[in-house]
């Protein structure tokens, strides 16, 4: 099966009503090359959750989006009181795309019905609300992942990237190119270009590749996977500050990098594969060193039944570093929900 190779966000400061209006612009700009949107929907929708932010969270927030299969993907993140129950929406009962919550903010019903993929979730932290425009992903029953890619200063070119092969067998990894900006993010995607081509089944062998594929680069640190479901096991492998945890119910597993740089004229850093039990109904995240390390879910009620990419918003809002690029990739086994 082919890699599904996560793009980088444009982060878009909404304060104002004119940045509603740079909003609209941006997305518009995204959706004229994309297939799969009708005309004028993405700006409807881009308009519809700036100003919510501009009018019901006191303070704004900011919307990332970027081109996502034949649509486009907008996430709005707030840090405002969060959805009093008295404003919360029953759509889900008439929509006929994927819920995965059933929390709406009075006002969003045009973006729910547009959206090929929708989810929120509010707390008294702030809300965060996830459209996929374009058409339906097609759910195999048993994986849903989905990441958040935020370059440094909110746009261009990121350092990091990450991506999935979603087969019986799932690979994932999360690579951060040395520094930032366009020299970082030829770094990263040297790593991601072995990963499409090969799988991680034998860590030691991925690794060697991608240190010699990035030798003329920068360089970067590197985390990837393999969750094999019918064995109950998650296989992880990393050299450098990329970090992961595998949950499932109340059990935390940390997943442990090594000291090291892939690319530099250096031997290849030892690798130690580190193994976990891997579960129905199990998550894995992945991060960069953008995403600052003390999280912790128990400060999120019911986060981890929600959309991939609300989790991965939700944690970029409340633990990213604005000096660095920063990814949260997230995994999740969905046996159970079938």
């Amino acid at each position: 099966m082919a890699a599904v190779s996560g793009t980088e966000h444009r982060l878009c400061a909404i304060k104002a009503e004119e940045d509603v209006g740079a909003l609209r612009r941006t997305v518009a700009r995204m959706a004229a090359a994309q297939d799969g949107l009708r005309p004028g929907v993405a700006e409807l929708v881009a308009t519809e959750l700036g100003t919510n932010l501009v009018r019901h969270t006191g303070a704004g927030g900011h919307v990332l989006v970027r081109r996502c299969g034949d649509g486009v993907e907008l996430i709005s993140v707030d840090r405002g009181p969060g959805m009093p129950a008295g404003t919360l929406a029953r759509v889900a009962e008439t929509a006929t795309a994927p819920v995965w919550g059933q929390g709406l903010k009075a006002g969003l019903n045009v973006v729910r019905r547009h959206a090929a993929e929708f989810d929120s979730y509010s707390t008294r932290r702030g809300t965060v609300v996830y459209a996929r425009l374009g058409t339906p992903v097609p759910v195999d029953g048993l994986w849903r992942s989905a990441g958040v890619n935020v370059p440094y200063g909110g746009d261009g070119e990121s350092g990091d990237a990450w991506a999935v092969v979603p087969d019986r067998r799932l690979s994932a990894v999360v690579v951060d190119g040395l520094g930032h900006g366009p020299e970082a993010a030829v770094a990263a995607h040297a790593a991601i270009a072995v990963f499409e081509r090969e799988t991680v089944a034998d860590p030691a062998r991925f690794i060697q590749r991608a240190h010699e594929a990035m030798r003329a680069t920068r360089g970067g640190v590197l985390g990837a996977c393999q969750i094999d479901p019918e064995r109950g096991e998650l296989t992880f492998v990393a050299v450098g500050n990329i970090t992961g945890r595998v949950l499932n119910g109340g059990r935390v597993v940390h997943l442990l990098d090594r000291p090291g740089t892939l690319g530099t004229h250096l031997p290849v850093p030892t690798t130690r594969p580190q193994q976990c039990p891997w579960g129905v109904g199990s998550t894995l995240i992945l991060t960069s060193d953008g995403i600052r390390s003390g999280w912790n879910l128990d400060d999120y009620p019911g986060l981890l039944e929600h959309h991939p990419a609300v989790i991965a918003a939700v944690l970029h809002r409340d633990h990213g570093r604005p000096t660095d690029d920063a990814t949260v990739l997230v995994v999740r086994d969905t046996r159970d929900a079938a």
